[in-house]
């Protein structure tokens, strides 16, 4: 008896933690499609002054305030860079 109460608690407990892992998960995804000037800096490996050129050219950004964070969709970036 005291064993089956035990594994039930192990089953509860990991089923809340796979839970929580998929909701972090997801999570992450929905954050990397967005990314900053610094990420973008740092995941391609070029500086903030091709980034502003690239911005010249026609990248697609989108700054929802005025003087704030500039935000790149990975996907316009990734297809302005090849095409």
């Amino acid at each position: 008896m005291k064993r089956d109460v035990e594994i039930h608690k192990l089953k509860v407990y990991t089923i809340k933690k796979l839970k929580s892992l998929q909701k972090l998960i997801e999570e992450n995804n929905n954050k990397k499609d967005w990314l900053t000037v610094n990420e973008v800096v740092k995941d391609f490996n070029i500086s903030r002054k091709t980034f502003d050129r690239l911005r010249e050219k026609g990248l697609k950004v989108s700054q929802p305030k005025r003087n704030g964070k500039i935000l790149v969709e990975r996907n316009e970036l990734v297809s302005f860079l090849n095409g």
